[in-house]
């Protein structure tokens, strides 16, 4: 009985910066995915929907103003948005040009000076939406390369090929 080796890809090389919309798409994107995100939202619903009845039943007041207040907050989450927009203003992150190497080993990271590695099986998940893709490692920890890089359709399905095939996670 013979067997092959697995058939090697050509490594994709990537060239792009992450300016701050980027990167809080991101933060959205991730955020969303995550299910403390979705017990808030549903919180917030029946923060609103309490804030309506009590005003329903004993008219207007504090209570009915701070439940509605208290429900948008929690239906929209902002502070995990917040705390990395403030985060980012000044970072390299948002400043310099990255290089970015995938290849059946893992991720190459060149941001300015820095180098990062990463081999496949760091990654838990990966998650994808219209404007980019997130490689998750950790809690609040992920790589994001925006879909602008790539070369069009052709580029998006290669990276996530790639990704489907070394990721175990789920994607959005």
């Amino acid at each position: 009985m013979t067997t092959t080796a697995p058939e090697k890809t050509a490594a994709l090389v990537l060239r792009y910066a992450t300016p701050i919309e980027d990167m809080t798409h991101a933060a959205r994107v991730y955020q969303r995915s995550t299910r403390k995100h979705q017990v808030y939202k549903v919180l917030g619903l029946l923060a609103i929907f309490l804030a309506a009845w009590t005003f329903l039943t004993s008219g207007l007041g504090v209570g009915p103003v701070l439940l509605l207040v208290l429900g948008v907050f929690l239906w929209f989450d902002p502070v995990p948005l917040l705390v990395l927009s403030a985060g980012l203003r000044n970072s390299p992150a948002v400043r310099e040009q990255y290089e970015t190497t995938f290849d059946d080993r893992g991720t190459y990271f060149v941001i300015a000076k820095n180098r990062t590695n990463r081999p496949w099986n760091k990654y838990e998940r990966f998650l994808e939406s219209e404007r980019v893709f997130l490689l998750v490692y950790g809690r609040w920890a992920y790589s994001v390369i925006p879909k602008r890089a790539l070369s069009g359709p052709e580029g998006e399905a290669e990276l996530r090929a790639m990704l489907q095939r070394h990721i175990s996670g789920n994607k959005i």
